[in-house]
Formats: structure tokens, C-alpha cells, sequence
């Protein structure tokens, strides 16, 4: 995985997609410092600052908040556990009378609440204050926590040979053993779990004083929603979460991610002009990862940073994890053809250069590799994995992720913590038809433990922003929902619009 100089997402075209808003890298970030002396109130310290939105296409806004800092237990209910901290960012509520304060749970997990309310999800951020306050949260072990887990150093993987699970697990398993054996003696690395970072909340709300939250979650963020609502559904006041990801749903089934890319596929062959360029995409597509498997192909491409120029070996997996990538967000899939279309045809250059970018400099966050690895997967969903990446097109997404794990020193939260979750708890539930992350049947695999649970779906939308910025009937149900109304449970997109060569 990549981890950029903007903290909220780790990764580009990594085997275990993250979500969570990096708007930029720009260093002077989205806290431009105090404006006031901090006030300590037992483990939480508040100090009011400047801050400023980063994202790099509009001019930049700068506005009052406050800043957080909560000392926890790194092990609840442990009292000789060390002290760590966990951050966040309060925008005051616009509200003549205010409901409970709203925390956003940012994605990944790695992910950062508060650059993603830095970024181009700031108007969002903005209008939830009518609502009541909008905390910007970063979970333990993320950026400016203390302590910010990234794994020191890099790993990168051989370019003189395809991807393949026995080379990239011996490419990866001495890094992953020296990050483990360095936070490991730095940190109780078993603590890092959606459990403990649930409890975190609880004790976020106790230091604020609020009689409930309310939980805005995204992707990994809804995971740890709803271990929250598991262990505390009296101190929820209502939950939106959007890209759902269920207590079983670490790992991604390629039946469902394969329903996506057919799914584009249908849209491709119903757009005239894309179908005239592609009339058979997702054929055209399994023959060339046919060619590749059988017979990878060795380019030549210039390195995207220094322009020297390299020799790499490209096989299938590179195609599936570009494709895969692709699929990430609506504008992403619009321009599917405008990059695939020569790969398909021959010319390997593109899908060269991200494979390149894909496997060199990898780095890591151990806070991510300790939740996702905890969390875990029933073995029937292990089953159903094993059974569906024999025939799917897109094989298994999970390969980095049980790799990260067969090499990480994890206490796995068992098949108790993975079951369905059930509450009286209010819930919009958020999907998008093209997410291939966090698919819809996700949502409906969670509603039933949800008598009073709203399921929004998004026709035509992907991951990531899609979820919430890709039309404003989507802002208009959240606080429809908020205030306590019913919201839309339909939200119909254009048709997607393929850009060509």
C-alpha cells in the first residue's frame, strides 16, 4: 500500500481499498494552530484553532473550531493499560437547540475524520451542523494520535515476474515481521481492535458530556458504528452509515465484487458510443487476463518520479487490481475505456506504469493491518471465498489481506463478535449499485437487526464520495433523516457517461 503525504488514505491501487477523504498534500495541513489557550478537563484537552479546508481546487476557507485531545486506556478496563490518545476536531452546531453531537467514523481503517472534513466533503461537514455539532474523528493509531502507527520503512515487490502469492509473501512477510517486532515493543498491537476503538467512543462521549451520539460512518467507519450500537445501543440517538460493512464483511466476497463489474459492463453496452468502441468489454477483458496468465508480458515504462526508464513483467493479477481499482468511484468508472481501451487492444504501457507505482515503496499502517486482521471472517464466509474466487473474473481481493495476517500477531475477536448486530437503534443505511467495496447486499445482509433501520440506495453510484456527494438528494435524506423525517430510499443518477480514447 501507498501512504501519501496526505494521512487519510494509504493506498492506491492496494489490495485493501481504504476510504476516508485525503484532500491534498498540502504540509500545512488542515489545523493551522490555536487561537486560544487549551483547556484540560480531566483526560480531554479542548484548545480552539483555525482550521482550514485542503482541497486543492477551490480557494482555501478557514473557520473556528475546536481541537480535541482524549487520553484512553489503550486496554479498556485494564487500569495499569498505557495511555494513548485519540483526536479529534469539533465544528459547533448551527442549531438554535442542538441535537447530540454528530461523530463522523472516517473509512480504511487508517482513514482520518479530520482531513476528510478538510477536503471536498467540508460542505457536507458544514451543513450537519444544523443538526448539531460535527465532531471530525481520528480513531486510535491514525494521523495525529498518539501513537500514529505507520510501519517504518517500505517494502516493494519484484518486477522481473508477475504477481503471485508465493513471491509476494515472501516480498512482504519480513517487513510486515519488523513493523509488528517494532510497534509490538511500542505498543499492545492486540488492542487495536474495533472493540477497544469502540470503547473509545464511549469514552469520547463520557469526556463530552452528551447524553448519546450520533454516528456518521463510512465504509470501515460503519464497522465500528456498529460494534458501538453492539455494545452501547442505549447511548446511540441515531446512525447513518454509509458503504456498509457488517461485522462479517472484512472480506470481500468476488461474487458480489463481480456483480459490480458486470453490472458496469451493462452500462457500457447501453451507452451507444461506448458500445461501439467496446462491444464486448467484459469478453475482451477475460481474454486478456487469459493471455496474461498464460504468458506474462515484459514493458518497458519510465518510473512515474525519477523518468528513468524500467522493465517489469506484468501478469493478470496487475489487471485485476487496475480494474478493481478502477471501479472505485463513479468518476473512475467514466473513464474505464479511456484508459482500458488500449490495454484491451494490446498496448500494455498504462497497465505497466500503475503496476510499477503498485509495487514499489509499499508502506503500511499497523493500526489498519491489527483492525482488519481482528476482525477477521467466519469460515463460512472463508468458504464462500474460497469457492467464488474460482470462477470470478476479478479473483480474490482478500490475497494481501490474509497474507498481512498469516504475518501479523493478531488475538482474532472470534465468531461471537462476527455475528448480526440488533438494535432498536434509528439507521439509514447508505449504497451505492456500483460499489464494489461495500456493495449493497451488505446493507441488506445488516438490516434485519434493525426494525427501525432505512436502507438509501444509490443507482448508479460507487464508493467513496459517491456515497455522499454524488447528488444533493443525498444531504437533503440525511437531514431529513437527522431531524427526524423520513428519507428518500431512492436516489436515481445520470447514466454514466464513458469517456473514450
Amino acid at each position: 500500500m501507498k501512504i501519501p503525504t496526505c494521512p487519510a488514505t494509504l493506498a492506491l491501487l492496494a489490495l485493501i481499498p481504504l476510504a476516508g477523504g485525503c484532500a491534498s498534500s498540502d504540509p500545512e495541513g488542515p489545523i493551522l494552530g490555536p487561537t486560544g489557550p487549551a483547556v484540560v478537563e480531566g483526560p480531554l484537552t479542548r484548545t480552539p484553532i483555525r482550521f482550514s479546508t485542503t482541497e486543492h481546487r477551490f480557494r482555501p476557507t478557514v473557520l473556528v473550531a475546536e481541537e480535541g485531545r482524549l487520553k484512553v486506556r489503550e486496554r479498556h478496563g485494564d487500569p495499569e493499560s498505557r495511555e494513548i490518545e485519540v483526536h479529534f476536531v469539533r465544528f459547533a452546531s448551527t442549531a438554535e437547540l442542538p441535537g447530540p453531537p454528530i461523530v463522523y467514523l472516517a473509512g480504511g481503517p487508517g482513514g482520518s475524520g479530520t482531513w476528510s472534513a478538510s477536503g471536498d466533503r467540508f460542505p457536507l461537514f458544514q451543513r450537519m451542523r444544523e443538526v448539531g455539532d460535527v465532531i471530525a474523528y481520528d480513531q486510535r493509531g491514525t494521523w495525529s494520535t498518539e501513537p500514529y502507527t505507520v510501519c517504518p520503512g517500505a517494502w516493494s515487490y519484484p518486477l522481473d515476474r508477475p504477481p503471485e502469492e508465493e513471491t509476494l509473501r515472501a516480498a512482504a512477510a519480513p517487513f510486515l515481521e519488523e513493523c509488528a517486532r517494532h510497534w509490538g515493543e511500542r505498543a499492545d498491537l492486540s488492542a487495536y481492535n474495533t472493540v477497544e476503538s469502540a470503547e473509545d467512543l464511549e469514552a469520547l462521549r463520557v469526556a463530552l458530556g452528551a447524553e448519546k451520539l450520533t454516528l456518521w460512518g463510512i465504509s470501515y467507519g460503519t464497522h465500528l458504528a456498529l460494534a458501538y450500537i453492539r455494545a452501547h445501543p442505549d447511548r446511540v440517538h441515531r446512525a447513518i452509515l454509509a458503504g456498509v460493512e457488517g461485522p462479517d464483511h472484512t472480506y470481500k466476497l468476488p461474487a458480489r465484487v463481480d456483480a459490480v463489474l458486470r453490472r458496469v459492463d451493462e452500462a457500457i453496452r447501453a451507452d451507444p458510443r461506448a458500445r461501439a468502441a467496446a462491444p464486448d468489454f467484459l469478453g475482451s477483458l477475460e481474454a486478456l487476463l487469459t493471455r496474461l496468465e498464460n504468458e506474462p508480458a515484459t514493458v518497458r515504462v519510465d518510473h512515474p518520479e525519477t523518468g528513468e526508464t524500467m522493465t517489469i513483467v506484468v501478469g493478470a493479477e496487475d489487471l485485476r487490481r487496475a480494474v478493481y481499482a478502477a471501479l472505485g468511484e463513479r468518476e473512475d468508472i467514466e473513464r474505464l475505456l479511456e484508459h482500458g481501451l488500449p490495454v484491451l487492444e494490446g498496448d500494455l504501457r498504462a497497465l505497466a506504469s500503475l503496476a510499477l507505482e503498485d509495487r514499489l515503496e509499499n508502506r503500511e499502517l499497523a493500526m489498519s493491518l491489527s483492525m482488519d486482521c481482528a476482525s477477521g471472517a467466519t469460515e463460512a464466509r472463508r468458504a464462500a471465498i474460497r469457492k467464488q474466487a474460482e470462477t470470478a473474473v476479478l479473483g480474490n481481493r482478500n490475497l494481501w489481506l490474509e497474507i498481512a495476517c498469516d504475518n501479523w500477531p493478531v488475538e482474532d475477536l472470534g465468531d461471537a463478535y462476527r455475528s448480526p448486530v440488533e438494535a432498536d437503534v434509528s439507521v439509514l443505511f447508505i449504497s451505492g449499485t456500483l460499489d464494489v467495496r461495500t456493495p449493497p447486499e451488505n446493507a441488506e445482509d445488516v438490516l434485519p437487526g434493525f426494525p427501525n433501520g432505512r436502507h438509501l440506495v444509490i443507482e448508479g453510484g460507487s464508493h467513496d464520495d459517491d456515497l455522499f456527494l454524488s447528488s444533493p438528494e443525498i444531504a437533503d435524506a440525511m437531514i431529513a433523516f437527522l431531524r427526524g423525517g423520513e428519507p428518500a430510499e431512492l436516489v436515481v443518477l445520470e447514466p454514466l457517461r464513458f469517456r473514450l480514447p
